[in-house]
């Protein structure tokens, strides 16, 4: 179902729901915290005459415990100088009394007097912090904290009572009933009272304010993705308490289905009758196709011939605006090796938040082997930014030599995927982790057996350094563990190239456990483009009769580039011992339609 923009501003009422996470619903009358509000007031013994600035020869403090005596100086003498002037002296007093109540000292007292030096004039401070004023009890009235959603309390009796204390136990009470369909909620603090026995009361009062529970998704702007995909990707469903968490992650999680060019920030409306709240967004369709290839080119070394390597890659997304997706891919990794890959899902099977797809590979090594592999694979969201995912497959193996037996393989995995990235595809905070688990079981033509089990770690994150500058970091293990003593060269796990570490051949290196650590440095142009520079960590080590290990260091330098062509992407890389004209270099093109 689809609304035009203009109707869904025109839908917000005078009661809109408060932000993510304000606190502008805090309400703490004067009266109810007078005790730690108003101690004391400030006495000055210092006759009155000047009132232009004085420069201070030194402050004596005498009494202070929970502050320093540079800490006092900046409040009372800012810079080094000090006034005369009565009203402005007591109201620097009052500011340091201010201070001290909010670090649970409201009994403080401060005198302030004036001496005169032989070296010059002296500003001196007699202080009494009085005791901590220790919480003896916590009142909440209007919900049970810890109970049907509602956020447990920190502040527990024997607490010291302090301003900040009070803020993030309040601060905590709002987001819960943000969460529980109650963003009208309001929490005073009613009272603060001593207690007979010693110690403070603290009262809060919470008003829940309006139960309000989503009702439609207005949407405006999709073309060609169908309403229905969009409304249960944004995932906000009618008639479920409102939750200002699912409303804040609709613009990323709608920009992550990779549908849309631009997406706005959500205007909210509330029925202050119904208590129905209307989400509306605004989208701009983009290109969901892509085509891309990747040219790939690696120096001998020696005089032998040089290598190119390639990769045709074809993704169809969004299919007939349904969501469906189809994928297709030719490699050339080596010299006489080739892979050919497909697949294709199917999401949100019978309306619930799963997918189920399928895929195959053909990998072609001249004479020497020919494998074909195929899995079904079952996807479950959970949330906009985690993935799990079961599958199930087989794969056969065709030796070309005839001292080699043909294997038949069964296997079943299991993989889980989060991203926190702020944007898709050139994030600039965030981090992705991911982490993959396999189990195969093998058998031969002559009825020879083997299991193995392969377990993969993953870990991204991207810091902003300065604007526009991002860091990235990226770390990843891989385990295979064998009943067989030599596990076979195609079944070895792979490292180096340009997906893993660069400055080397496309699986340049094999072995039953590589690592590979990354640094990267980048400049953000645009939304879509960026130059970096990398370093890159390999490790890599193979037991059995044929035994080998190594660590192995890359970098280089790359481009992204948003043109009228597609993204164009450059990478030059250098391995340990290569000159610059020895770099391996890989020239991509991704045209979207």
């Amino acid at each position: 179902m689809r609304s035009s923009r203009a109707h869904a501003r025109e839908l917000i009422e005078s009661r809109s729901p408060r932000g993510s996470r304000g606190r502008a619903a805090i309400g703490i009358p004067a009266c109810a915290i007078a005790v730690l509000l108003c101690p004391l007031a400030p006495s000055s013994r210092a006759a009155v005459h000047d009132t232009e600035p004085v420069e201070l020869v030194r402050i004596e403090v005498d009494g202070h415990e929970s502050l320093s005596r540079r800490e006092i100086a900046s409040i009372l003498a800012p810079d080094g100088l000090a006034t005369t002037d009565e009203s402005v002296l007591g109201a620097r007093v009052d500011s340091l009394l201010r201070v001290l109540t909010r670090s649970g000292r409201p009994f403080a007292r401060v005198e302030v007097a004036w001496s005169i030096a032989p070296d010059g004039l002296v500003l001196d401070v007699d202080m009494d912090e009085g005791p901590e004023a220790a919480l003896s009890a916590l009142v909440v009235d209007g919900v049970v904290p810890g109970e049907a959603g509602v956020a447990p309390l920190d502040l527990s009796p024997g607490d010291v009572l302090t301003s900040g204390a009070i803020e993030r136990d309040v601060d905590a009470l709002l987001e819960s009933l943000d969460e529980t369909g109650h963003p009208f909620a309001e929490v005073r603090v009613a009272e603060v009272a001593r207690a007979r026995g010693g110690g403070l009361v603290l009262r809060l009062d919470v008003v829940p304010g309006l139960p309000t529970r989503f009702g439609r998704l207005a949407v405006d702007g999709n073309e060609v993705t169908r309403g229905h995909v969009i409304e249960r990707e944004s995932g906000i469903v009618p008639g479920e308490p409102y939750q200002v968490s699912k409303v804040s992650e609709l613009r990323s999680r709608l920009e992550r289905l990779g549908f849309f060019r631009t997406v706005s920030d959500p205007l909210v409306s509330v029925d202050p009758l119904t208590g129905l709240a209307t989400v509306g967004v605004q989208v701009e369709e983009g290109a969901t196709s892509r085509i891309s290839g990747v040219l790939g080119y690696a120096p001998e070394r020696g005089g032998d011939e040089s290598l190119v390597t390639g990769v045709i890659d074809v993704e169809l997304r969004n299919i007939a605006g349904t969501g469906r997706e189809a994928a297709a891919r030719w490699e050339r990794v080596r010299r006489d090796y080739t892979r050919i890959d497909f697949s294709y899902r199917e999401p949100w099977l019978l309306g619930a938040p799963i997918d189920v797809g399928v895929q195959g590979a053909q990998t072609v090594n001249d004479t020497i082997y020919t494998i074909t592999e195929a899995d079904l694979l079952v996807t479950a969201r959970m949330g906009g930014r985690t993935r799990v995912t079961w599958a199930v497959g087989a794969e056969r193996y065709v030796p070309g030599a005839a001292d080699e037996y043909t294997t038949t393989s069964h296997r079943a995995s299991m993989s889980g995927e989060y991203d926190g990235t702020d944007v898709p595809g050139n994030p600039t905070a965030g981090n992705i982790l991911r982490c993959t688990v396999v189990y195969a079981a093998k058998k031969d033509a002559e009825g020879r057996r083997s299991r193995s089990g392969t377990a993969t770690v993953e870990a991204e994150a991207y810091l902003g350094v300065r604007s526009r500058q991002v860091l990235a970091l990226r770390a990843m293990a891989a385990s295979l563990a064998s009943t067989e003593d030599d596990v076979p060269f195609h079944e070895q796990l792979t490292l180096g190239g340009a997906g893993s570490l660069r400055g080397y051949r496309e699986e340049q290196f094999r072995g039953t456990r590589v690592g590979i650590a990354s640094v990267e440095y980048r400049l953000i142009l645009s939304r879509r483009s960026r130059v970096l520079a990398f370093l890159d960590a390999g490790y890599y080590y193979r037991g059995g009769s044929i035994f080998a290990k190594g660590m192995k260091l890359g970098y280089g330098i790359g481009l992204r580039g948003e043109t009228r062509l597609g993204i164009i992407a450059v990478d030059y890389g250098l391995g340990e011992g290569d000159s610059l004209l020895d770099g391996k270099l890989h020239v991509g093109l991704i045209r979207e339609f």
